[in-house]
């Protein structure tokens, strides 16, 4: 498990500059519009409410779907999925 803050999420402008973008009001409101889980629904709310929650690699699949589905932009999508692949990946 790892303690991830969707309210700060390190991405790289087009500059290649580092911004701190908040991805938890969406990212919360995307999996909890879509989710016909009861567990998904409780994850999405504490993303919503809390922004920094702790993650295990279900949990982080589950996130990845949704990123790649919600309509995130590609920068976005790039930074989170690098975190959320050390949680699926970590041994």
């Amino acid at each position: 498990m790892k303690k991830v803050n969707f309210k700060k999420i390190q991405v790289q402008d087009i500059e290649g500059q580092n911004v701190t973008v908040d991805i938890s009001k969406e990212l919360g409101n995307s999996i909890y519009k879509n989710t016909p889980d009861l567990g998904e629904l409780d994850l999405a709310q504490s993303i919503y409410k809390d922004g920094e929650v702790e993650i295990d690699k279900t949990q982080a699949e589950i996130i990845r779907k949704y990123l790649d589905a919600g309509g995130f932009l590609a920068f976005v999508k790039k930074s989170v999925f690098e975190i959320l692949d050390s949680i699926i990946n970590a041994k």
